[in-house]
């Protein structure tokens, strides 16, 4: 899949910035984790348990989930960002 091997620093940032983004979904959007979780192929409690900082995923899982949040619901976050730069103003 990805031939480039992510750093630990890289891995944890990435894992922060889709937790938020599973977070935005989740509690503005209503979207249930069961989507991400039948899409990248994991347990709906493991997905819970990452969101949660109980559990880590590994970096191609997390990958996945990157790209399945982005296709998807990719505009409803860049709207959520751009809520948020003028609230900030």
């Amino acid at each position: 899949m990805n031939s480039k091997r992510l750093t630990e620093e890289e891995l944890t940032e990435k894992q922060e910035k889709v937790k938020t983004w599973l977070h935005i979904l989740d509690k503005i959007y209503g979207v249930k984790m069961t989507v991400f979780s039948k899409a990248i192929g994991i347990h709906n409690q493991n997905l819970h348990n990452f969101r949660k900082e109980k559990r880590g995923l590994t970096e191609e899982k997390t990958i996945l989930l990157e790209k399945v949040i982005v296709r998807k619901y990719g505009r409803l976050l860049m709207l959520e960002d751009s809520d948020y730069e003028s609230l900030s103003k």
